[in-house]
C-alpha cells in the first residue's frame, strides 16, 4: 500500500511538472517571423508590412482578365504584399508616379491601357490609384501597385462592396440586377469588381488589415503567367 501511494505521488509530481512547463510563458515558443516584402519592388519609404502572402489566381478562357492578368488563359502566380503607412495618399500617389517616370531597377512601367482608362477614373474618385509595370527581362512577370485610402474606399464604396459580398453568393443568372445597380450609382459594376486583376477589386480584399487604423494602403501584386 505504501508503495503504490509513493509511485502515485511521484505519478502527480510528473504532471504538475509536465503542466508548467507547457504552460509557462515563453517556454520554447517560436518566434513569430514578421511579414516582409517578396515582390522586390521598393515599398514607400517608412512603410511597415502587415501581410505577405502567396498569390496565385487561374483565368479560363471564357474569363476576361485586366491588368496584369491581361495575357489570357492561364495560371498567375506570386505574391501579395499588404502594407500601411501613416503618409497622406497624395504623398503615395506622388511616389507612384514617379515610380512610374523612374521604375526601379529591373522593372518597366506599363501604360494604363484604355480598356482600364474608366476604371482608374473611377478608382482615383474613390481614394485609390494604381500602375502597372513589368519585369525588364521577363514579358509574362507582371506587376500591380494600389495606393489607396482605406477609409475613404469605405466611406464612398461601403454600400458597393456589400453588394459585391451579396452578388458574388448569387448564381450566374440572378447577378444581372446587382450589376444594374451598381453601374447606375457608381459608373462600376460587380463583374468589374471580381474581374481577375482589377484594382478596385484588390484594394477591396485588402481592407480587413486596415480595421481600427488610421493608415494609407500600399498593395503589390507581383505575379507570372505559368
Amino acid at each position: 500500500m505504501k508503495h503504490v501511494f509513493i509511485v502515485s505521488i511521484v505519478l502527480a509530481a510528473l504532471v504538475v511538472a509536465s503542466c508548467s512547463k507547457s504552460t509557462s510563458p515563453g517556454a520554447e515558443a517560436t518566434p513569430t517571423v514578421a511579414p516582409q516584402n517578396t515582390t522586390g519592388f521598393p515599398l514607400y519609404e517608412g512603410s511597415a508590412v502587415l501581410a505577405s502572402k502567396d498569390f496565385s489566381q487561374t483565368i479560363t478562357s471564357s474569363q476576361a482578365g485586366t491588368g496584369i492578368m491581361s495575357s489570357g488563359a492561364g495560371t498567375y502566380s506570386g505574391n501579395e504584399v499588404i502594407a500601411g503607412s501613416t503618409a497622406p495618399l497624395a504623398q503615395l500617389e506622388t511616389w507612384l508616379h514617379q515610380n512610374e517616370k523612374e521604375p526601379p531597377s529591373g522593372f518597366v512601367a506599363v501604360s494604363i491601357p484604355a480598356s482600364m482608362s474608366s476604371a482608374h477614373a473611377i478608382a482615383i474618385k474613390n481614394g485609390v490609384d494604381f500602375a502597372i509595370f513589368r519585369d525588364a527581362k521577363n514579358g509574362k512577370h507582371g506587376l500591380i501597385v494600389v495606393a489607396m485610402d482605406p477609409t475613404a474606399l469605405h466611406s464612398k464604396l461601403g454600400p458597393a462592396i456589400a453588394l459585391v459580398s451579396e452578388y458574388q453568393a448569387l448564381p450566374q443568372g440572378m447577378r444581372q440586377g446587382i450589376d444594374s445597380q451598381l453601374k447606375k450609382r457608381y459608373g462600376y459594376t460587380a463583374t468589374e469588381f471580381v474581374k481577375p486583376g482589377s484594382p478596385l477589386g484588390t484594394a477591396v480584399g485588402a481592407m480587413t488589415e486596415f480595421q481600427n487604423k488610421n493608415e494609407r494602403a500600399i498593395i503589390i501584386i507581383d505575379a507570372t503567367k505559368q
